[in-house]
């Protein structure tokens, strides 16, 4: 089953300050809480937490749309993000405003990659929806035990994506897709896949610039994807091109799909 992944805009508020992280090699703490808040309320905790810990910096979002609050701390532990978070419950529950649990994950602790570790926190919280008013510490072990790899497809043809997904989806791959190189560089920003499946005739980003902008995302998480491309275009400056920008497979349009299995089953053993 595909994975549902939600658009908040906490990730967007937070996604230059995790690069950052990421790319620094610096600890940074994350909290998100299911909650009720306007705009005083907000305030009224950040005046709170300034009082309660005037050393540590920190960021806040509160996405309106699903009443997600999220905290980004600077340079701290998880153990510290845990103690934090006490603050913030204390707050919320006195304000009666904690509508469920709270989750706490820390970069490096918890996760390799910052930005997906908190789109995966947004996610779970989204999908259980429990009224327990607890604070859970996010657990990758799950995730890190699974011999699943995932696979995001991006292509304008429907039928290659609906073909892919459902073929790839038997044989045990988590599948994201998306039609267009925008929507595709945004989905590989929150997911980083094990390996992308790309044409090279894209709207929105073309294929080249698509490709070419996974490698820098790549260099900024220190994180690597391996990228295939499936497309109509068979001519030899075209399949040269495509590996100068970092393509690892080039297989043309008609194709066979137990080939196309043995050539991701060859990168997928290469990034293990």
């Amino acid at each position: 089953m595909t994975e549902t992944r939600m658009n908040s805009s906490i990730i967007q508020s937070f996604k230059h300050f995790l690069h950052y992280y990421q790319a620094s090699n610096l600890p940074c703490g994350l909290i998100i809480a299911h909650a009720a808040l306007d705009q005083k309320g907000i305030h009224s905790l950040i005046t709170h937490l300034e009082k309660e810990e005037p050393a540590t910096a920190f960021q806040v979002n509160y996405d309106t749309e699903h009443h997600i609050l999220g905290l980004l701390l600077d340079d701290c532990d998880l153990g510290y993000t845990h103690f934090y978070a006490l603050h913030v419950k204390d707050f919320l529950e006195e304000k009666d405003r904690l509508m469920g649990e709270m989750v706490v994950g820390n970069f490096p602790e918890n996760s390799d990659h910052a930005e997906q570790m908190l789109s995966r926190m947004i996610n779970e919280m989204m999908i259980e929806q429990t009224n327990k008013q607890e604070i859970r510490v996010f657990d990758n072990e799950t995730i890190q035990k699974t011999d699943k790899k995932s696979v995001l497809i991006v292509d304008h043809d429907n039928s290659i994506v609906h073909l892919l997904t459902n073929y790839l989806q038997r044989k045990g791959y988590i599948v994201h897709a998306a039609t267009d190189g925008k929507h595709g560089l945004e989905q590989y920003q929150h997911l980083l896949p094990d390996l992308v499946i790309t044409e090279i005739n894209l709207s929105g980003i073309g294929g080249y610039q698509f490709i070419n902008q996974i490698k820098n995302i790549d260099k900024q998480t220190k994180g690597h994807s391996e990228i295939m491309v499936l497309t109509n275009k068979q001519l030899e400056e075209d399949i040269k091109r495509t590996f100068e920008y970092g393509a690892a497979e080039y297989i043309t349009k008609p194709f066979s799909l137990i080939e196309l299995e043995a050539r991701i089953k060859r990168l997928v053993e290469v990034t293990e």
